[in-house]
């Protein structure tokens, strides 16, 4: 099968009696009722699939749902894969309790192309037919059949089916294939083992597609499986896609290990989940508002859970009305964003049992709060998102934090990695984000974000220490606290707008900083003299304070101001040495490499001719400043020192 097929879904839908599976044989030659109990009772239980063929030779699938109000929950599931409704309403009858349910169910689940079939126009009279006619333009007012045709036909004598097959091909014709550039999921509807090929398992994909040779994954059991071969609407087929029919022979995996209502996929991005967040739409018919935790049956795909709905925006949802809520479901299913599913209200089978539904946001590992403004945002621009790929890529790359390869965003967003790549072009181009050297991706607007903390961060140290010039960059850097990759290209932002300065060793903000006294400017002065003098001894701090007659904080604050200025460098607590013997230490290191590619800490303090207690602090910041690098007791070039030694040859 090839360029023949159009990866679309045709389905039935309406009241029990009403002549859907009558209506799929004549349209396809096919009796989608194979039970023998379907046939003894003329009942239609399980989902029947047929091929059908339009007027263009090209073929679509077929679904027949059960209309009987006991079977309902197989209706839902026919339901998910239907992209083009035939809504069948028996002229004898007209719209009945199960017409109303199943156009609802069709509703939530995004159904919105389609055509209503007026059927057994061959019991009643004209006018009955007419009446029957209005009864049906009434009913889908104000729905997404509200424009579409409505086709009175025959399915004894075939009166009507030329107009009817002609409204039909214009449906489809309207109707956009199935996206397939999606993650591979497909929502087991039948599963079982034929002697001599093993497990096959069927339905309609949600998304995706699958080829022979492929390996699938089973979420709820973590079991994997090859893809032995693939059927199409009852033909062999080297790929199956979503929206249409498909059967896949399975290796390595049994039947009972993917019964209906299971996931298979070809992604491990998908796991089970209790806690899923979604957007809930009750519908205006339902009789009463929906209380906080109200115990539901939850639909999704072919599979059914009990759950408890946790209202996240507030109090019940009126009839009507929609809301963020988080569903905690008593099994865990592998859902993803953007599926949609119905739910219904528990107890036995009754009329208008369908309460509401919508489409998954999100899942989490943690029950959620209510009214918390940040998972309340988070979770309404998902909704809003589900249908861009490109803006669907910005929330995860904005939720990251950080820079993150295309690979992990892929991951991250539960998309194909090509499909990452197409969105990060648009939002690169759009300055949305920013790809940075190492390949990465970021969000611009969290670099932002990174500069509007950097500059208060500043100001605050401005405000806090009005004689100091700024701040190191690795003491701004620990104040601001960005995600890895935010930082240096806020600051480099910061810096080539004007908004930061650099002067010596510190960032600072333009006129903050180094407010100094004549007194301070002359202390300043004799410190770092002192410091020069004193070479690879210099006296203790409180010493040196003694010596010049100042106290110790005073000392430190104008040392602190000498280190911001690139004169001097603190060692450690009880270590400072003057800028220009820090400069001659590294000359002393790069001798040393020189003769050796290593060289130990004490060959350092020789070759240095200072005590311990300098030698190692002087290595440590030597090492933090890259210009060496430690292996346990010893000490190799660093980059720096590698440049200065290539320079010199």
């Amino acid at each position: 099968m090839g360029s023949d097929r159009k990866n679309i879904m045709l389905g039935t839908a309406g009241h029990v009696d009403h002549g859907k599976t009558a209506l799929v044989k004549v349209l396809t030659g096919c009796n989608t009722d194979t039970l023998a109990v379907e046939q003894q009772r003329g009942l239609t239980i399980e989902l029947g699939f047929a091929p059908c063929q339009m007027y263009d030779d090209r073929i679509v699938g077929i679904v027949d749902v059960p209309g009987h109000v006991g079977f309902i929950r197989n209706m839902v599931a026919g339901a998910q894969g239907i992209d083009v409704v035939v809504l069948v309403v028996a002229a004898d009858d007209g719209v009945m309790p199960q017409t109303r349910e199943h156009l609802d169910i069709l509703t939530l689940m995004g159904v919105r192309h389609g055509l209503t079939a007026l059927t057994k126009t061959d019991i009643v009279d004209d006018e009955l037919c007419e009446m029957a006619r209005d009864d049906v333009r009434t009913f889908v007012a104000g729905t997404f059949l509200e424009n579409a045709p409505i086709c009175p036909v025959s399915n004894v004598t075939g009166e009507g089916f030329g107009e009817f097959m002609s409204a039909m091909n214009e449906a489809v014709d309207a109707c956009e294939p199935r996206r397939i550039d999606g993650l591979f999921r497909l929502w087991v509807e039948r599963s079982f083992t034929i002697r001599g090929f093993g497990t096959v398992v069927s339905g309609i994909p949600s998304s995706g597609q699958i080829s022979v040779g492929d390996e699938l994954r089973v979420p709820h059991s973590g079991r994997k499986a090859r893809v032995r071969g693939v059927e199409v609407y009852g033909r062999e087929s080297e790929t199956g896609m979503a929206g249409e029919c498909v059967a896949i022979n399975l290796v390595d995996v049994d039947s009972d290990d993917v019964p209906r209502g299971s996931l298979v996929c070809d992604s491990d991005v998908y796991e089970p989940a209790s806690m899923v967040e979604a957007d809930l739409t009750l519908l205006a018919s339902a009789h009463k508002a929906m209380k906080d935790y109200s115990e539901v049956h939850v639909h999704v795909g072919t599979a059914e859970v009990m759950a408890n709905v946790a209202m996240l925006q507030g109090g019940p949802i009126s009839p009507g009305e929609k809301q963020i809520v988080q569903l905690r479901m008593k099994s865990p299913l592998a859902v993803a964003p953007g599926e949609r599913f119905v739910v219904r209200a528990p107890g036995p089978a009754g009329i208008n049992t369908t309460l509401g539904g919508g489409r998954i946001l999100d899942t989490s590992d943690k029950r959620l709060r209510r009214n918390r403004p940040w998972t309340l945002e988070k979770l309404t621009a998902m909704r809003d998102a589900l249908d861009s790929a490109p803006q669907w890529t910005a929330i995860h790359l904005k939720q990251a934090g950080q820079a993150v390869s295309a690979e992990t965003l892929a991951r991250l967003a539960r998309m194909p990695l090509a499909q990452a790549l197409e969105a990060l072009k648009t939002l690169t181009a759009e300055r949305t984000a920013r790809k940075t050297p190492d390949g990465k991706f970021i969000c611009c607007e969290l670099i932002d974000r990174t500069a509007d903390a950097i500059v208060e961060a500043l100001d605050k140290f401005h405000q806090e220490n009005p004689t100091r010039g700024g701040m190191s960059q690795g003491d701004l850097a620990e104040a601001v606290e960005a995600g890895a990759g935010l930082f240096e290209p806020a600051l480099e932002g910061l810096l080539d707008a004007g908004r930061v300065e650099q002067a010596e060793t510190v960032l600072g903000l333009p006129g903050k900083g180094t407010r100094l006294s004549d007194g301070d400017r002359d202390l300043c002065e004799r410190i770092e003299e002192l410091l020069r003098q004193s070479g690879l001894a210099p006296p203790l701090p409180a010493d040196m304070a003694g010596q010049l007659g100042v106290t110790d904080a005073k000392f430190a604050e104008m040392t602190a101001l000498l280190s911001d200025r690139g004169k001097a460098v603190q060692l450690d607590r009880k270590v400072i040495l003057h800028n220009d013997t820090v400069d001659a230490a590294k000359t002393v290191v790069l001798d040393l490499f020189a003769k050796a590619p290593i060289f130990t800490t004490m060959e350092f303090r020789d070759a240095l001719g200072a005590s311990r207690k300098v030698a190692v602090p002087l290595l440590d910041h030597l090492d933090a400043l890259k210009f060496t690098v430690r292996t346990a007791n010893r000490r190799k070039p660093g980059a720096e020192a590698r440049k200065r030694l290539a320079d010199s040859q």
